[in-house]
């Protein structure tokens, strides 16, 4: 009798033992794929060609505390080889009056990337459309993609802005936040931007002078759901924290 419960012992451990490792294969499998399909996604969004008809001279922007963040659209529409970009978001698309029509996004249906290999300026101000012509912004930003990837159309925005802020590492390695969202003083009247299946919006992150070289990512928000960026290398300064 003894030599059976061995035996049973035995066979219970090696069961436990193969599965574990099954499990890990395939979670180290699922995660390799993952990765391979973000990695492609960056890849193809490098290879798009941004046309810009403005040159004037862009340069990094400074803060020393906490700022606002804008960040508002330049492009919404199909993929295309080569996107047409505008600094007045006013003349961008994909809006409708009424809200809460579309689904709210989350990392399964969405996703942004930071693309450092190219660079663009920044778009207006939020008011600004209303009484200057179209420019661009003297600071220089990196064109960030944002892509839905389910076949529901999403609700991205509202007014001439997204739900993005910018986080960065602090000494610690702990993600602290150097932005705010903007906030509209009344919602009457503003319109929600709409990003259909397979559709792209293309944004702008600015690049920050300072002292504190950290990793940089971006956060869409609405209310608890969240979707991150990739992570990138930049510097600020370390009272953006606060």
């Amino acid at each position: 009798m003894k030599r059976q419960q061995v035996v049973f012992y035995l066979l219970f451990i090696f069961f436990l033992t193969s599965f574990g490792q099954s499990n890990n294969k395939q979670v180290s499998k699922n995660s390799s794929a993952k990765n391979n399909s973000t990695s492609k996604q960056k890849n193809y969004y490098a290879k798009l060609k941004l046309i810009d008809t403005f040159n004037n001279v862009l340069q990094k922007d400074t803060a020393t505390s906490i700022s606002v963040a804008q960040f508002s659209p330049i492009y919404i529409g199909d993929k295309k080889n080569e996107l047409k970009i505008t600094y007045n978001t006013s003349k961008v698309g994909n809006r409708i009056y009424k809200w809460g029509k579309h689904k709210k996004p989350d990392p399964k249906t969405m996703i942004i990337s930071i693309d450092t290999t190219q660079t663009v300026g920044s778009p207006m101000g939020v008011w600004e459309y209303l009484k200057k012509p179209e420019y661009r912004v003297g600071k220089i930003a990196y064109p960030v993609f944002i892509e839905n990837l389910c076949k529901d159309t999403l609700e991205i925005g509202f007014g001439n802005v997204l739900p993005i802020i910018m986080e960065a590492k602090d000494e610690n390695g702990i993600w602290k936040p150097i932005q705010k969202k903007y906030k509209y003083g009344c919602g009457k009247g503003l319109t929600q931007f709409y990003l259909g299946p397979k559709q792209l919006a293309v944004t702008t992150m600015k690049q920050f002078d300072g002292t504190f070289k950290t990793k940089l990512r971006l956060v869409f928000s609405y209310t608890t759901l969240k979707v991150y960026s990739n992570e990138i290398d930049g510097y600020i300064n370390k009272g953006q924290f606060e």
